[in-house]
């Protein structure tokens, strides 16, 4: 991607955690947006956690790689909250590690951000997450009441015909 200086935006969420085990375990450094700089293209770490920090830093690597420099990489910084699979209990975790990642919901963060800002009020946020829950209910029935598409679809538009490469 650097070579040929694509418009690639590389976004790793990094949980601190890969499978059972934590990432200082397996890894020698816990500062992945450093391997940017292996690749030749900008490295730059965010507080995963923070819906503003993401969003500026995202808008300016993606003018940064539609601007013709090449790519990026953002390591968004963030816990894992559930285990690796859904029967996983994480026997391996101490609870105050997840009690601590917890109080640093980005959903909870922003939110009382906007309502101590008098963005928004509760009332009109209550609406908004009401709206949100109607969308996705009728996204699931939509998805139940629809026929499934043929097999012979399944690799419909996966790859280009060698015609066309």
């Amino acid at each position: 991607a650097s070579l040929w200086k694509l418009p690639l935006l590389f976004v790793c969420e990094n949980n601190c955690w890969a499978g059972a085990q934590k990432s200082s375990q397996h890894c020698s450094t816990q500062d992945i947006s450093k391997r940017g700089e292996a690749y030749d293209m900008p490295g730059v770490k965010v507080d995963g956690n923070d819906v503003e920090q993401v969003y500026d830093l995202a808008r300016r690597m993606i003018a940064h790689c539609r601007s013709g420099q090449g790519p990026a990489l953002i390591e968004a910084k963030t816990y894992r909250m559930r285990g690796h699979g859904e029967k996983d209990r994480q026997h391996y975790v101490d609870k105050s590690e997840i009690e601590y990642w917890a109080k640093l919901c980005p959903v909870a963060r922003y939110r009382q951000k906007l309502l101590s800002g008098g963005v928004i009020s509760e009332t009109q946020l209550l609406k908004m997450e009401r709206q949100a829950i109607e969308r996705v209910e009728a996204a699931v029935a939509f998805a139940e009441k629809s026929a499934y598409p043929p097999p012979e679809s399944a690799l419909s538009d996966v790859w280009t015909a060698p015609e066309n490469a």
